[in-house]
């Protein structure tokens, strides 16, 4: 009989602690491995529910299939000195309120979310994601639903939003490179230095590239929508189905389209470079080209495209061409690569192409009848500039 009260003794304890090792509170800072620093005198496997209040070393890379780790607000998880610790979690949870800091985080299931502060080089989440707080990242790609909040802020390289996803922006996101294969709406701020859309993208708010956008799908810029680019819009795709309807502000420094720019009386376009369509402008927008080299409507450097009769355009510009005293002309313009220049004087001209790039200098004088003629630039927009005088031209062929 006693024999048998030891063995259901024994067995009791053992059920109890296998209970108790299920979860895991830090208690003391330390490394994830040292059984030190957690109140179960143990080293937390996967199924554990480990609370982290303290300044724990990842030292090992962790897989959750269920149970999972929550970061308190004076908690820290911070990879050690090989920078490659990463978490996986198929299931159980993730929560960050406090600082986390590892390699790579693989969200294949369970409940995520951020509160707190996190880096990370790299994040996939296939299963939905809220951010309520503080990620700086190299990449991130959304392959399930993907909310920052209005407390939430995203800094870093890239990310692209999957093909099923949806990423809802009510917060920051600052990174260099934005890739949308899926639904993405914008209705905070989203900056960065180029952003590609291949599927469908809604602006609500503000919109700020140190670079372009390039639209290949759907873009609906809402009233309240403002895109600002330092450089180049380009709404194209090869099959001609990309479509650009702006209800809002966009400025650029070049505009190019070649399938479909729609917008209402509320939508307006300023480009303060050049300008070229051969594709569909339709609607009752407004278009103002700031350096418009045409004198009579539709005011766009080159158009090969149907542009509606609804549209609007400016008839001043806000930067003036420099005066002409020297009476130098550029002719044709536009033309298919052969033009000429010609003064009355001696004057020397440098020829520039769209981005800036030197092409060629041209001194005219007696010698060549202050003449020369131009017929080895290729198609694109070039500025030839000398001591009073810009002019912009056009080259097709």
């Amino acid at each position: 009989m006693k024999k048998i009260y030891s063995l259901l003794s024994f067995a009791f304890l053992l059920i109890n602690t296998t209970l108790n090792a299920q979860s895991a509170t830090s208690v003391a800072n330390g490394s994830w491995t040292m059984p030190t620093t957690w109140d179960c005198m143990c080293v937390p496997l996967t199924g554990h529910s480990v609370t982290i209040n303290h300044s724990v070393t990842l030292n090992t890379s962790m897989t959750f299939t269920a149970g999972g780790i929550t970061i308190g607000n004076n908690g820290y998880l911070k990879q050690d000195a090989s920078l490659n610790r990463d978490l996986w979690f198929n299931g159980g949870s993730f929560v960050n309120n406090g600082k986390a800091d590892f390699r790579f985080l693989l969200l294949t299931g369970g409940t995520n979310y951020n509160n707190g502060t996190f880096t990370v080089a790299a994040m996939t989440n296939s299963v939905a994601f809220n951010n309520n707080g503080t990620i700086t990242m190299d990449s991130l790609y959304a392959a399930a639903n993907f909310t920052n909040t209005t407390n939430g802020k995203i800094i870093g390289d890239s990310i692209t939003n999957g093909l099923t996803s949806t990423f809802l922006n009510n917060g920051r996101v600052n990174v260099l490179g934005s890739l949308n294969l899926g639904t993405f709406v914008n209705n905070n701020y989203h900056s960065g230095y180029h952003f590609t859309n291949n599927n469908t993208y809604t602006n609500n708010d503000s919109m700020v590239m140190s670079a372009s956008i390039w639209n290949k799908a759907k873009f609906l810029n809402n009233p309240s929508g403002k895109v600002n680019l330092a450089f180049d819009f380009y709404n194209y795709t090869p099959g001609h189905t990309a479509v650009f309807d702006n209800q809002g502000s966009v400025m650029s420094k070049s505009w190019f389209n070649t399938d479909t720019v729609k917008g209402t009386s509320t939508g307006n376009f300023t480009v303060s470079d050049s300008s070229a369509n051969s594709g569909w402008m339709k609607g009752n927008f407004h278009f103002c080209d700031l350096t418009m080299i045409l004198t009579v409507a539709p005011f766009i450097d080159y158009n090969s495209g149907t542009i509606s009769n609804s549209i609007s355009w400016c008839t001043t510009t806000g930067l003036q061409q420099m005066p002409t005293e020297n009476h130098v002309s550029a002719f044709p313009n536009p033309n298919n690569g052969f033009f000429s220049i010609q003064t009355i004087k001696e004057e020397q001209f440098f020829i520039y192409n769209a981005l800036g790039e030197f092409i060629q200098s041209i001194i005219l004088n007696a010698s060549n009848n202050y003449k020369t003629e131009i017929n080895n630039l290729h198609t694109g927009i070039y500025f030839i500039i000398g001591k009073n005088y810009k002019e912009k031209i056009i080259v097709t062929k």
